[in-house]
This record gives C-alpha cells, structure tokens and sequence, in this order.
C-alpha cells in the first residue's frame, strides 16, 4: 500500500533466523555431545578387572585330624598322618587360619594363625598347633566344681580353731599346730622368713627346745598326725599303703596340698614326721606337699618341719 506518494516497507511476523551468540554455543555443545557419544560407541568394552590369581597352602596341624577354617569358613580337616598337610587353594592375601578338634563336651582343641599368602610363587607349608580350651559346657562345668570345692574347703577350714598367737587348733583330732614351719615368724597374718631345712634328729630336737605360744611341749608330729593336714582341692587322692606310703593327691590339684587359709607361706617342701621306717634304720617317713606323698627318706636328708603338741581339753 501506497501513502503520500512513498512506499513503506512491510513488516513480517516472523523473525528472520538471524544466528546468535546463545545459538553457536548450543550448536557447539550439541556437536561436541554427538562426537563424544560417537567416540565412546567405536571404543571396545573395557574388560572387568582379572580375577585374583589363586595359589595352593598346604596346611598341618598338631596334631592332626582338625577342623580348618580360613576367615571362619571351613575348609575341610587336615590329614590325621602326621607330616601330612590339606591342599587349598586361595588368592593372595591376608587370612585368619583356625582349627578345631573336639575332645569331649567339656574341651577342645583349637589353635590359630595369621597368615599371608602369595599366589605366584611357592609358599611353604604352614603349621597350626592347638592347645585345650575349654568349651561353654566345660566353662559352665568347672564354676560347678570350683563352688563345691570353695564350700568343701570352707567345711574343712571350719574345723580349724585359728588363733591370733600363730597356733591353730583342730578341732577333730584335738591337735595344736603351729601355724608356720620351723625357721619362719608369726607376723600376726602370715609367716616371713626362711624355713629350716634339718636332718631328722635336728628336727626331733627343734621340737624340744621349742618355746612357743607360751607352751614348750611342742614335738615333731607322727606320719598319720602330719597326714592329716594334707588337702586335696581335687578332691580325690590314691590309697593309702603302711608300707610303702603313696596317698599323694590324685586330678589337679592346687599346689602345695595344705590350707593356706589356716597354714599360710608354705613351700613346696618335703616335711619330717616322728616315724621312723621299720624296714630301713637308717630313714624315717614324711610327707610331701607339693602332693601330698607320704614317702621315707635318709635321716641325713634336710628337709622342712612343723611342730605339733596334744592340746588339752581345757586350752
């Protein structure tokens, strides 16, 4: 259309595709994505990492015929020949090595290693020894008996009249002890110093001259007096023979056999008594408590001794 003789341009409703800065950016990246995407579909996959290259360890126990386990998974037993081992095969690394042999309800044996295995060279055999350990049931089993012997023993202390002076009296044979062996101190709780080691004649005269407690009637106790302080914690002990002695404590027992209770820092010694030997002049009985053995000795030997009188009714 045509005003005043001039012609005026018209104007479309569309805009021109005039390139912007905003356009080329978005074209770039748009190409960059594609070339990217393109590259990455002409590569070949990438391949998982290799697997751990696995080696053989040849595993012994002592002894043998056990329960192997590695990082707490079993693995089979080893061989029950001894110098025979079990063949499994690990990668490299680092590993926990157990083994386990049940003896009964009440113990196992078990043992354990650490361990570092390479799997491309050879490793030598590997030995695990074991040792007893208690199972829950043994465990369970022995706070049983310590409660019993805890009340055993207590029985047994309570036959005892404990005296501040060093003595102890027992109450069922009427015997007065002195509470430490021959050569120590009563402190008032327990016995210091050394103890004596005398021949027999030197201990029968110890009880002689003894002066103790204020009574001077002491003397060296008989076998079967001396006997009576021995204390089997496990509860059980051999027979008994005139002759030949023995009586020794029988199991496991606590060491040395007597009541630290009543008779405080006594040594693993041998200790005299008053009997001499019928068959042999020249040796004389005593008992050992470190088990309890009643046994004869040469009279000439030094060993311990703890003195004993007859208390009367009235002390």
């Amino acid at each position: 259309m045509y005003k005043g003789g001039k012609m005026r341009p018209q104007i479309s409703s569309r805009f021109p595709r005039m390139p912007t800065v905003a356009a080329r950016c978005l074209s770039f990246v748009s190409a960059a994505i594609l070339i990217a995407t393109l590259a990455a579909c002409s590569r070949e996959p990438v391949p998982p990492p290799p697997a751990a290259e696995a080696g053989v360890v040849q595993v012994m126990t002592e002894p043998g015929d056990a329960e192997i386990l590695i990082d707490g998974r079993s693995h089979g037993r080893s061989p029950a020949e001894a110098g025979s081992a079990l063949a499994i095969r690990l990668p490299s690394g680092d590993y926990t090595l157990d083994a386990r042999k049940p003896v009964d309800e009440h113990i196992d044996l078990v043992g354990r290693l650490e361990y570092r295995h390479s799997a491309d060279k050879p490793m030598p055999p590997v030995t695990i020894q074991l040792a007893q350990r208690l199972t829950p049931a043994g465990e369970a089993f022995m706070v049983e008996q310590q409660q019993r012997l805890n009340a055993r023993e207590q029985e047994i202390v309570a036959r005892f009249e404990v005296n501040e002076d060093g003595t102890a009296t027992d109450t069922q044979t009427g015997l007065m002890w002195m509470r430490c062996s021959v050569g120590q101190e009563w402190t008032g709780q327990r016995c210091s110093g050394e103890v004596l080691r005398l021949s027999w004649n030197q201990a029968l005269k110890a009880g002689e001259d003894m002066v103790f407690a204020g009574k001077d009637d002491w003397r060296l106790p008989t076998r079967e007096e001396l006997y009576t302080l021995v204390y089997c914690s496990s509860g059980r002990r051999f027979a008994l023979d005139a002759e030949s002695g023995s009586g020794a404590c029988e199991g496991t027992y606590r060491k040395p056999v007597i009541l630290d209770a009543v008779f405080p820092d006594t040594p693993l010694a041998n200790y005299w008594s008053s009997t001499p030997n019928e068959m042999f002049s020249y040796k004389a009985w005593g008992v050992a408590f470190i088990s309890g053995l009643i046994g004869a000795g040469s009279r000439t030997e030094y060993v311990a001794a703890r003195l004993v009188r007859s208390a009367r009714p009235a002390e």
